[in-house]
């Protein structure tokens, strides 16, 4: 794990050096965008830069594969609403922001308080550890109905907090979301699927699938 961990650092400060060498514009490069970034009138450290550069070749090697896993179990176990998307493609990018609110990849993040509040009745003084639980919160029955069931076209869906929400909103959203509508329609195009044995369920951080045994037929 420490020497797999370190090659990621290594591969993260490569991506460092790269955008270092020129030819990267801040406004179209997050990672040059964050070399370039002012904090009190001076850059970010070198050691957090280089954190967050790790973070997201992380989030973005683990939670796709997760979700589209996800995603396949849930449409293997629901054909109808699988041959439905095959026939209404204009219907993918719905079903996605749906499967964001049912199986956010990720359980949760930890946080901490800024100030004094109060949550729910709980108070929380500044400093304080908190565990902030997506998978929990887009299954609020406070906010939505039938919040274990898939709803297409769900009329509050932007409430969902898959990608968190404001400062800590996932600076990958966008492509994470073009990413899962491709997968869905090239698939939904070419095949129809079905599972051929139990999945496997990630243990921590990640919440869902870890493996999943599909057998596909080519339409």
């Amino acid at each position: 794990m420490k020497r797999l961990s370190g090659r990621l650092y290594e591969i993260a400060q490569d991506i460092i050096d790269e955008r270092l060498g020129g030819g990267y514009d801040p406004e179209d490069d997050l990672t040059m965008a964050l070399i370039e970034a002012r904090h009190d009138g001076g850059p970010l450290p070198a050691g957090m830069v280089l954190g967050c550069v790790r973070q997201l070749i992380v989030t973005g090697m683990v939670a796709p594969s997760v979700f589209i896993g996800n995603m396949f179990v849930h449409l293997s176990r629901d054909r109808a609403l699988q041959e439905h998307l095959r026939r209404r493609r204009e219907d993918v990018p719905a079903a996605v922001e749906e499967f964001l609110r049912l199986y956010n990849p990720y359980r949760g993040m930890a946080r901490t308080a800024r100030r004094d509040t109060v949550v729910g009745g709980q108070e929380i003084e500044a400093g304080d550890p908190i565990a902030l639980v997506y998978t929990a919160a887009n299954r609020d029955p406070r906010v939505f109905d039938d919040p274990d069931e898939f709803v297409l076209h769900r009329p509050n869906i932007t409430d969902h907090i898959g990608f968190g929400r404001g400062t800590h909103s996932c600076p990958g959203a966008p492509l994470a979301r073009m990413m899962f509508r491709i997968t869905l329609e090239e698939a939904l195009a070419r095949s129809e699927f079905d599972l051929t044995g139990d999945p496997g369920m990630a243990k921590w951080a990640e919440w869902g699938t870890n493996h999943v045994p599909l057998e596909f037929i080519t339409l």
